[in-house]
């Protein structure tokens, strides 16, 4: 199927809301392949240069080789074609490119050197400085196993000025670390590492505590270490772009002894591997996991060690795996990847190296790393330490059913005190104890708690991933265990409530405010209220319905969005059922039938219900307006109106101006100029002029139309408006 130039431009501009992943990558392709196809050269290497970025900055940098070298190509032919702005830009993704072709073990070496060389001699041409091509050719001689070598062009960086090109002060001692760790020049990493803790960078600081997990650990600084390994994961637990330092997190829990938890994190993360970011990361991942699961092997005395269980993701889920078979099974795939690096280096440091990575074990006495045992000194008081407490004694009795319970309850308390942190890793506990008993309906539960913890602890999409994965587990589906989800009534003591799985109508509300805005959040909100609707929860129904009318962007054309389309059809049917077809405010308080949606009992809200049905009203109107079905929105902005006045004390002056205004914008576009009038000074007259704004424009509108051009300008100039401040 063909496309026009503006469609391309506004699929285009759809991306740039759109999470990383498959969806994304396709429809900047799609875009692409139009684009050159309609000759749109200077569009097609704008979204290249876009691309590349997102490319490079997900799981798929090998995406990234093809658009660079397309840009490149076409500045290089071309300069003026597209200024030198984008000059800038190519310098600084050379970098990316750079970085990541000896990560490949397919690329020949040479390939790689004759990108530097390209690189530097742009950068001699520019005026630039070798900084950057320093640092890039340290990361490569490092990558190859030159590390003295490394070492010698990081420390000839060090002595070279700085210039726009460089690397932030974050990233520049990041990339220097790895060198110094396998030098094993602990002190010095550490020195230069924690420079780059606090250096502002978005990559920072889940890369530089991950590479200093290892000098931390050797040089007997157990506390820091913990504390870079809570603070890294936080950064990287929702991204497989981050696969090679949640590697490196996994080195730690062997280092550390906390075999339990590189299990839960290999239980989690294992399907990055199904997109690893590079051979490179894949096979450090690998080799991490290699140890985890060998030390577990040997920890239960060789007989197979624990057995894995995977969630689901996308839709799929890997088969339980006892630990020993998936050992082997990562084991070759490891070192089959170390054997093609070292046929292309001409060496076998990488296959030496990862073979020390699967070999490695302990260093040094355990460390604390369970938040259970780590809170003795918690802020949470006397409930939370008497939880806590409580979980040692279960514990330590073989009580593991009560263990696990309590260590829900206390995850919920540590949360309602605001300690995000601490919760998500007491959730996270809790869910895999839980897990592992079988206790499936108190793992829902905790899993409610660990997403909100997620949400409200470090950034990224955790929460809503999570809430997602609860959602398609659909746990309310399940036969009922302990009365139902989480219901536990043999709790010991009950020194604080399990935490409670509520209905899913409410789960699904809580994903469209947590997913904010687009056509997904208005899905989530939409089929909230109809779950709330079947429940008989009427008034809540009405406010997803208004939720989800708000958070689905208008439509500039008929709608072809599914969503949409029955969002509109949706809300449609309700009012109709509300207050007739034609919208008739007279109708208010009748009662009707169940309507053929599922949402029932709506067809006439009382004195409570009458917010979330303005709401709706309003909400469903503007749609009706971005796609001119103008009559209808009229009709739909006078009920609201009739409800309004005959509940005068339910709303507040801005809401029924809001409602004035909107009917008489509508009106204006009808061409009932008088009407239009009408309700403006109405709205005016509710609200202060400084409150006011999108009041005095209508009335503007109004004047010009009706060509009162005096009082137009005696309305302008009282306001300090410009003409251009009333055209949409």
């Amino acid at each position: 199927m063909s496309r026009t130039e503006q469609e391309l431009r506004q699929l285009y501009a759809s991306t740039r809301g759109m999470p990383t992943g498959a969806a994304k990558f396709a429809v900047l392709e799609e875009v692409i392949r139009h684009a050159d196809a309609l000759g749109l050269v200077e569009f097609a290497f704008d979204v290249r240069m876009s691309a590349t970025s997102v490319f490079q900055h997900s799981w798929a940098p090998e995406k990234a080789f093809l658009t660079f070298s397309w840009c490149l190509a076409a500045y290089d032919r071309e300069p003026h074609r597209f200024g030198s702005g984008h000059e800038h830009t190519l310098l600084w993704q050379f970098k990316w490119m750079a970085y990541s072709v000896y990560q490949y073990p397919e690329i020949p070496l040479q390939r790689g050197t004759d990108l530097l060389e390209d690189m530097e001699r742009r950068y001699r041409r520019g005026g630039h400085s070798m900084h950057a091509v320093l640092q890039n050719r340290g990361e490569a001689a490092q990558f190859t196993g030159e590390v003295e070598r490394a070492q010698a062009y990081y420390e000839e960086m060090a002595l070279t000025r700085r210039d726009a090109l460089s690397d932030c002060a974050g990233c520049v001692p990041s990339s220097q670390v790895q060198t110094l760790v396998a030098l094993g020049r602990d002190e010095e990493a550490i020195r230069i590492g924690e420079s780059a803790v606090r250096s502002g960078c978005t990559e920072q600081p889940q890369l530089i505590y991950s590479e200093l997990l290892l000098p931390f650990v050797r040089s007997g600084l157990g506390e820091r270490a913990v504390e870079a390994h809570r603070a890294a994961y936080r950064r990287i637990r929702d991204n497989p772009h981050h696969l090679g330092e949640l590697a490196l997190n996994l080195l730690f829990c062997v280092h550390s002894g906390n075999l339990v938890r590189g299990l839960d994190l290999i239980e989690r993360h294992l399907s990055w591997l199904d997109r690893p970011r590079t051979p490179l990361t894949e096979m450090e991942f690998a080799a991490a996991a290699v140890a985890v699961l060998s030390r577990s092997q040997e920890q239960n005395g060789g007989d197979g060690g624990a057995v894995l269980r995977f969630p689901t993701v996308e839709g799929k889920r890997r088969p339980d795996t006892p630990a020993a078979e998936l050992a082997v099974e990562l084991r070759e795939r490891a070192l089959g990847i170390a054997e093609r690096f070292d046929a292309r280096n001409g060496n076998t440091y990488q296959s030496t190296r990862i073979r020390d990575w699967m070999d490695t074990g302990a260093i040094g006495e355990p460390l604390p790393l369970s938040v259970f045992e780590r809170a003795a000194n918690s802020r949470g008081g006397e409930r939370l330490q008497r939880l806590l407490d409580q979980v040692a004694d279960r514990t330590a009795a073989g009580d593991l059913v009560a263990a696990a319970r309590t260590r829900a309850a206390a995850a919920e308390l540590m949360l309602a005190d605001e300690q995000y942190a601490e919760a998500a890793e007491a959730a996270e506990e809790a869910i895999r104890e839980l897990d592992r008993l079988g206790l499936t309906a108190d793992a829902a539960a905790c899993r409610w708690v660990l997403a909100r913890a997620y949400r409200m602890d470090g950034p990224g999409g955790s929460g809503v991933r999570a809430l997602r994965e609860l959602l398609d587990s659909d746990p309310w589906g399940r036969e009922p265990q302990d009365g139902g989800p989480g219901v536990s009534p043999e709790a010991p003591q009950r020194l604080q409530p399990l935490p409670l799985l509520p209905a899913r109508p409410e789960l699904e509300a809580a994903l469209g405010q947590w997913l904010g805005y687009g056509p997904e959040a208005a899905g989530w909100s939409l089929a909230a209220a109809r779950g709330f609707a079947a429940a008989g929860r009427e008034e809540e129904a009405l406010a997803a319905l208004g939720e989800a009318l708000a958070r689905h962007p208008d439509a500039d054309a008929e709608p072809t969005d599914g969503v949409l389309a029955d969002l509109l059809g949706e809300t449609g049917a309700v009012l109709g059922r509300l207050f007739g077809e034609a919208g008739a405010p007279g109708r208010v308080g009748e009662r009707g039938p169940t309507g053929p949606t599922g949402l029932t009992g709506l067809a006439g809200p009382a004195d409570r219900a009458v917010s979330p049905t303005v709401v709706v009203l309003i909400a469903y109107a503007e749609h009706l307006q971005a796609i001119g079905r103008l009559e209808e929105a009229a009709e739909r902005l006078r009920t609201a109106c009739a409800l309004l006045d005959a509940h005068p004390d339910t709303e507040a002056a801005g809401r029924r101006s809001t409602v004035l205004t909107d009917l008489g914008e509508v009106l204006l576009r009808l061409g009932d100029v008088a009407a239009a009038e009408e309700f403006a000074r109405a709205a005016l007259a509710l609200l202060e002029p400084d409150d006011a704004w999108e009041e005095i424009v209508l009335l503007g509108k109004v004047l010009r139309a009706r060509g009162a051009d005096e009082e137009l300008a005696k309305l302008l100039t009282e306001h300090g408006l410009e003409l251009e401040d009333l055209d949409d």
